[in-house]
This record gives structure tokens, sequence and C-alpha cells, in this order.
């Protein structure tokens, strides 16, 4: 009998270790670029994001915006577009972008997406008579953009037998607010070939 309960607990314990080992789960680098895949994922996003930037930063009309104004520009970034079949979390797309624009230093920018939050927030200091006049933000000081970045992803599927090949199109156009002239625009494409 006891020799039976050891073989048991032994038997239990071995069950246990093994199950840790091969059912866990391991962090793994999420810039790491990883094909697990056709489908649009986080090393796309990133790998566009910061292609689209290094376009977008050496191109000609930064260096005239500089020339002329002496400052840096003002851009507002706006969500890009899904145009594909598929459902693809834009947002992380569309903040990977502005992450890469911010982090150039080659740019500054305004919040648009905050703006109503923003609104009521100098609405309250300065009409709800709760807010000490000295510490009250001004109204009208804030800056004004002078471009709006937006775009869209956009995506081909090819099928031939056993093999499928995905193709994403991400196209981002930089417009100047008060012209509404094209100053810059830029593609890229990501390419996933699989055999099913």
């Amino acid at each position: 009998m006891r020799l039976f309960f050891r073989m048991s607990i032994s038997f239990l314990a071995l069950t246990f270790l093994v199950s840790c080992a091969t059912g866990g789960g391991v962090y793994r680098d999420p810039m790491e670029e990883q094909i697990l895949g056709d489908k649009w994922n986080n090393t796309d996003a990133n790998k566009t994001a910061k292609h689209m930037v290094k376009s977008m930063i050496e191109a000609a009309w930064l260096t005239n915006f500089l020339k002329d104004q002496g400052e840096k520009p003002v851009v507002i970034v706006d969500l890009v577009e899904n145009r594909t079949d598929e459902h693809i979390d834009v947002q992380a797309l569309t903040d990977a972008i502005r992450s890469e624009l911010i982090n150039s230093q080659k740019v500054r920018f305004v919040n648009a997406k905050r703006r109503q939050k923003i609104l009521d927030e100098l609405r309250y200091q300065n009409e709800s008579g709760n807010v000490k006049q000295s510490s009250r933000t001004k109204r009208g000081q804030q800056t004004g953009a002078d471009y709006l970045l937006g775009g869209a992803l956009s995506n081909i599927v090819a099928v031939k037998g056993d093999d499928k090949t995905v193709t994403y199109q991400t196209s981002l156009t930089l417009t100047n607010l008060e012209t509404a002239e094209i100053e810059w625009n830029g593609f890229h494409k990501i390419k996933k070939a699989f055999r099913r």
C-alpha cells in the first residue's frame, strides 16, 4: 500500500512538472520580427511606420518649411483607414506612425483627438468659478496645425493552388492645411507568401 501511495505521488509530481514545462507561455520581445501567419500584425505596423516616417522626414517639404518659417511644422496625424478585407487595429498603426514622428523630433504635434476634452477643461477653468484666476489656463493660446497626415491600408490576396500571397500597401498623404495642397505622398508594401 505504501509503495502504491509513493508511486501515485511520484506520478502526480511528474505530471505536474511536465504540464508546467509544456503548457506555459513565455514573454517575447515585442519588437522581434515574426511571421506567424498571412494576417497583418504588430511587426508589419512597426516596419511600415519606420519606413514611412523616414521617407517623410527626408522629403523636400520639410526642408522648405524650415527655410520659409524658421521653425518645425505642426502636424495632426489622422486615423489610418482600413481598406482591407480583415479586421485590423489601425489605431495601433496610427499610433506607431505618430510615435515615430514624435521621436524624430523633426515636427511638432497638436492633439486633435483630445480637443473636446481640452475644451471642456478650459471651460471648467474659466467659467465654473472654481479655479483661482492666477492658475487658469488662458483661452486662445493653442497652436494651430500646419499639416494633416492621413492615409489608408489596403491589401491584395492572390491564391493559386496551395500557394497564397497577401500584399499590404500603406499610403500616406501630407496635406498643407492652409492651401489644401498635397506636399508629400508615400507608399509602403509588405508581401507575405504562404503554402496552405
